[in-house]
């Protein structure tokens, strides 16, 4: 089984890659090493990967070369310290896997608006809340969160997330005054 780090360099090499090619690459380096191949593990690995932005999740339209099957695709996320498997020229050349441009003037336009849709969802909940110490923890949390992800997201595509950073100042000052209120 691959790891998270050779996972992002599989991805980093060939650009973006299909769950299905990462199946298919991840059993060829298996052969290739004489260990377990766990489809299974594999699809923990790369939800994992999501989450932690090891790996971003894009459209076929994002990707040149992409066909017209309408799969997703992976990347690799801002959080990505890629390691490139040893193995994996020689699984290249076994799949005939094609490198693959990817579009990230449109992809960070489409990060974009959904971390402020994230930023929204949180502002709603600031105004809804009944001030109790447990729900404004739960809000700062959240928060905190979200400036994390800016933070990953404005040095991986720099200068594309700057429109955000007053919309966070903003939510913070809002649990700032909740934490007072209460």
């Amino acid at each position: 089984m691959i790891s998270a780090a050779e996972l992002t360099g599989i991805i980093y090499v060939l650009g973006a890659i299909t769950f299905e090619e990462i199946c298919a690459v991840e059993k060829e380096i298996s052969e290739l090493r004489d260990s377990d191949h766990d489809t299974g593990s594999l699809d923990e690995l790369c939800i994992k990967a999501v989450k932690e932005h090891l790996l971003e999740s894009v459209s076929a339209e994002d990707v040149s070369e992409a066909g017209d099957n309408g799969d997703a695709y992976f990347i690799t996320g801002p959080n990505s310290f890629p390691e490139i498997p040893p193995e994996l020229s020689q699984v290249i050349d076994i799949l005939k896997l094609p490198v693959r441009k990817v579009d990230m003037d449109t992809i960070s336009i489409k990060l974009l608006n959904s971390f402020q849709q994230k930023i929204r969802r949180l502002d709603i909940k600031i105004e809804d809340i009944e001030v109790d110490r447990k729900e404004i923890k739960k809000l700062e949390s959240k928060y905190s969160d979200l400036l994390n992800l800016y933070y990953d997201y404005d040095s991986w595509l720099p200068g594309k997330f700057g429109s955000v950073a007053a919309n966070l100042m903003d939510i913070s000052k809002k649990i700032e005054r909740l934490k007072r209120s209460n």
